[in-house]
Parts: C-alpha cells; sequence; structure tokens
C-alpha cells in the first residue's frame, strides 16, 4: 500500500512534553500493567542501552537524520518511532530523575542539549503503522526480535478492531505472516503464565530474543501439535485438545527443551532429524507427560492455567467400587548424605535452586562424583545469579560485560582492517567501517538483557567487594575459585564437569572445595533472604 506522507508535518516540540508510547511492542507485553513514563525510561535503560545512546547524543550530537515519527493523542504527543532517542534526550535535560547519581554526574559534564526537537507529525497512529513496521523488520534500524514483532501486529488487531486480513493490507505483507504472528504471540504469552513461578526461567522467556520460532518449528509439525494437543483460533488463540494438567506438562516440557537448547533449529533441519527428536520423547518417563493421555479431535473446555503443577498434599485415588478417594500422601524423606548437609539453604523461594540444593544434600557424592559436581556447578551459577539480581547487579554485570567485549571486538577489528589496508593497498576512506564490522561481526551488540556467565558474575563480585559487606575471607574464596588451582574444584573444573566427556571429578576435592565455598554460599543465601 503506497504511504501518502502529503498530510504529513514537521514540528520542533519540547521533548519533555513528548510522551514516550505506553504501547510500543519493545515493552508492552512485558507486564499486564501499563508502565508510567519513568518506568519506561528506566526500562529503556536497564534493557536497550539507552544510558548509552544518552552519552553518545551528549558527546556526538543528534543525528538529523533520526527525527521522531510522533501523532497527537489527547493533549499530547506521542513518539511512535523514535522512543528510545527521546529517553535518552530525556535523560540528558534531567539525569538525577533517572540515573544513579554516579552515572548522572557522569552525562551532566558534557554540558545540555537542547529542549526542543523536530519531529514528523503523523496524521495518526495507524498512519505510521507501515513505515515503523517496515523500519523494525527491515536493516536500517535496529530490528525487533520476532516476540516485538509479534506484539506490534497483536496491538493492530486489538486497538483498531481489525482483522487478519485488514491488517495484512494495511501492511502489504501475507495474511499468512500474520496468522503466524498471532499464534507465536499467543504461545509466548502463555510460556509466561505457566513459568509464573519459576523466576529463572520465567526471566529468559521474557528476554529480548527469546527463540520463539523453535517452538514455531515444532508445532508447525503434525507430530508436534498432536504431542501438545494444541489447535489455534482464528486470531491464534490457542485451543486445547488435551486435559489441562497434561496439556501444561507437555507445553512446558517443549519450552524446558527450548531454554537448555535441546530444542534448536538444527532439531528441524531434515525430515531425519524430525524423527529422531520425536522418537526421543517417547522415551521420557511419565513423571515429565503421560503419552498414553491421548489428544481429542476437538478442543476441550478451556481453563485457566491452574496451580496443578505445585506439590499436592493430598493424592487422589479410585476404590475398587469406581468412586475416587482422597488419601494422605506419605511424604519421603532422605537421608542427608551428600554436600552442604549442615546447612539449610532449601527455601529462597526460587523453585529450581531450592530443588538443587535438595539434591546436592540427598545425592550420594562418593558414589555419584559426576553428577554431584555437575548440580553442584548449575547451584553455584542459579545461587549466584539470584544473589546478584536481589542485589539489583545483573544489569551493571552485563554493562562492565559490554564494555570488555566491545575492547576485544575493536582490538580485532583494527588489525582485520589493518591487514586488509595492507593486503588490497586501500585506504582508510575506501572502508567503509559499519558494513565491514557488520559482516565480520564485530559489533558492540547490546547485552542488557542476557544472562550473565557465572565467571563475569563471580568476577563482578571480586570487583566489588561491598556486596559481600568487604569481608577479605569470603572474596579469597571466591578469588580461589575463579582462578585455576590443582587442589580445587575451580570454575573451570566444574564448566569441564558439564562440556569435557573426559574430565571426571574426585570425591574427596569436590566434598573440600564445597566446604570451602559453603560460607559465601550461605553469605549469598541469607542476602537473597533478607532481601525479599
Amino acid at each position: 500500500m503506497k504511504i501518502d506522507y502529503s498530510s504529513w508535518s514537521t514540528r520542533l516540540l519540547s521533548i519533555d512534553n513528548l510522551k514516550l508510547d505506553v504501547k510500543n511492542p519493545r515493552f508492552s507485553y512485558q507486564s499486564t500493567k501499563e508502565m508510567n513514563q519513568t518506568e519506561i525510561v528506566k526500562y529503556l535503560i536497564t534493557n536497550y542501552a539507552v544510558y548509552e545512546l544518552a552519552k553518545s547524543i551528549a558527546i556526538n550530537g543528534y543525528l538529523l537524520n533520526e527525527e521522531p515519527i510522533v501523532c497527537k493523542e489527547g493533549d499530547y504527543y506521542v513518539v511512535l518511532e523514535g522512543n528510545r532517542r527521546i529517553a535518552a534526550c530525556k535523560i540528558l535535560l534531567n539525569p538525577y530523575k533517572y540515573l544513579s547519581p554516579q552515572r548522572a554526574k557522569e552525562l551532566s559534564k558534557y554540558g545540555s542539549i537542547e529542549d526542543k526537537i523536530r519531529c514528523n507529525i503523523a496524521p495518526t497512529r495507524r498512519d505510521a503503522d507501515t513505515i515503523i513496521y517496515n523500519k523494525h523488520t527491515g536493516i536500517p534500524l535496529q530490528k525487533w526480535d520476532k516476540v516485538s514483532q509479534d506484539a506490534f501486529l497483536v496491538n493492530l488487531l486489538r486497538n483498531d478492531n481489525l482483522s487478519a486480513e485488514e491488517v495484512a493490507l494495511r501492511l502489504s505483507v501475507p495474511v499468512s505472516e500474520i496468522r503466524k504472528a498471532l499464534r507465536r504471540y499467543s504461545i509466548h504469552q502463555y510460556s509466561i503464565k505457566l513459568f509464573q513461578t519459576e523466576p529463572y526461567e520465567l526471566e529468559q522467556i521474557q528476554e529480548q530474543g527469546f527463540p520463539i520460532t523453535n517452538f514455531e518449528r515444532f508445532y508447525d509439525d503434525e507430530r508436534g501439535l498432536n504431542f501438545l494437543g494444541l489447535s489455534f483460533g482464528s486470531n491464534g488463540e490457542i485451543l486445547k485438545r488435551l486435559p489441562q494438567e497434561e496439556f501444561d506438562k507437555r507445553f512446558k516440557f517443549i519450552v524446558n527443551q527450548i531454554l537448555s537448547q535441546d530444542l534448536t533449529s538444527r532439531t528441524f533441519n531434515n525430515e531425519k532429524d524430525k524423527e529422531e527428536y520425536f522418537s526421543s520423547i517417547k522415551s521420557y518417563n511419565k513423571d515429565k507427560f503421560d503419552l498414553d493421555i491421548k489428544s481429542s479431535q476437538t478442543p476441550m473446555e478451556s481453563k485457566e492455567v491452574n496451580d496443578s503443577n505445585n506439590t499436592n498434599k493430598d493424592q487422589i485415588e479410585v476404590n475398587v467400587q469406581g468412586e475416587t478417594e482422597i488419601i494422605a500422601k506419605t511424604k519421603r524423606t532422605r537421608k542427608k548424605s551428600g554436600l552442604f548437609a549442615d546447612y539449610n539453604w532449601g527455601d529462597t523461594g526460587v523453585n529450581k535452586l531450592d530443588a538443587l540444593f535438595r539434591s546436592l544434600q540427598e545425592l550420594n557424592h562418593k558414589k555419584h562424583t559426576d553428577m554431584a559436581g555437575i548440580i553442584l556447578r548449575c547451584y553455584v551459577d542459579m545461587l549466584i545469579y539470584e544473589f546478584l539480581k536481589k542485589k539489583k547487579q545483573i544489569g551493571e554485570v552485563n554493562k562492565e560485560d559490554a564494555i570488555n567485549s566491545a575492547t576485544n571486538n575493536d582490538k580485532k577489528y583494527n588489525e582485520l582492517k589493518q591487514y586488509i589496508k595492507s593486503a588490497y593497498a586501500l585506504s582508510d576512506e575506501e572502508i567503509k567501517d559499519e558494513e565491514l564490522r557488520r559482516y565480520t561481526r564485530f559489533t558492540n551488540k547490546e547485552s542488557s538483557g542476557k544472562i550473565p556467565e557465572l565467571g563475569n558474575m563471580v568476577a563482578y563480585i571480586i570487583r566489588h567487594p561491598e556486596l559481600l559487606d568487604d569481608n577479605t575471607r569470603l572474596i579469597q574464596v571466591l578469588d580461589k575459585f575463579k582462578k585455576s588451582r590443582t587442589d580445587f574444584i575451580d570454575l573451570t573444573a566444574c564448566n569441564m564437569f558439564v562440556h569435557n566427556q573426559y574430565y571426571s571429578a574426585n570425591a574427596i576435592a569436590l566434598e573440600a572445595s564445597a566446604n570451602d565455598l559453603a560460607p559465601v554460599l550461605d553469605a549469598m543465601y541469607i542476602a537473597i533472604k533478607n532481601e525479599e
């Protein structure tokens, strides 16, 4: 559809009076509660490197070819395109409102910017849809991730009460693309709902770049649809062909497969790979799901996600007369013969973290040393993550990591560029840096939304001992863990438990190292509990 810009105008508008778009697909799906303006700015700072963008604008100025697109809604102009840039400008005008004192002081030294900015004014929000969608799904701007693209399309349907066909016509895309987007969006939202009690997994599902297309590949195959007991309505809504509890079990299983990278794009490369994967599903025990329960041909009555996955004190059984009886479920206790037997860290409220701790206590590490080593590595990783999360430091870890990565990338890129100049007798002017960086992947990607690596988290705590109340002994233990030691199960060894098939743990060294780490882990556990 041809876009008519004749009715558009440009105008200098006050940055303070511009409203960030609460319907922006980058973040509108993150919460059921509508964000206010301050929350949006802080979300963009945490997840989309807006502080770094503000710093760039302060140093280099605002690029003339990046004028925002706005439209008037009520008494305000709403930013439809350019929310990151306007948020950055708002920060520069009032840094102490949005930033820590240290960061605000850093920005303030660059001086002020103009309090007005030239904007392109669309007659209505809908008039801007085509250009915004094409910008963010094409090459010119930072491309929206697939979930954000889908959220944009869902907003169109809901807000304007349009059909899939009408949206397709407006955006000049096939209607099949719209229907696929609606299905992916439903799948993503249902995943968020199912994992509400599992924060570690939930954060991965909600983060930018969650590979929703891997789930799509699974249910695009008829075998995947039948396994899930899944159908879709005309607007992509989920229709269940299995009992609620069984449906949720299988659905969660596939999400966990994606998170653990057991189900990737490579899984469905060809028919042979697909067949192998679907065959592997049949080998799982009934504690995961029950394949004896078959999908019906027609959808069952829909129910909200319930607490069926929570532990129930009662168990339903059927007596010989066919009547249902409720009998008490006997709680099975195991002797604590494993690691950390003298500690009680199993009540953080993070389900998987607590389950890992109980496994460490119950597993005979002398008999199952390799398994104990793998669980220990997972537990340490997750506990440190939850500790830093409670301290509100995850974003800072990623920012420091991004700086280091950028430095390394720049070094490698300059070495490559120097080689190309020398080998092909090219000048600096003949080399297009932006394109060469993109093709060689020596770009500095935003990483604020990712889960940091264990080594980076440990290094961050060592650099910031105040997180452990400047306890020198605890910091020394972490430093010992980070460095390679032959007499200690260190970070390298922990990673080898998981990734090196020829490396096996020593039970005595494993126990000794766990005892050495215990005071640090105990301090982190206490911090998590005290800051709930």
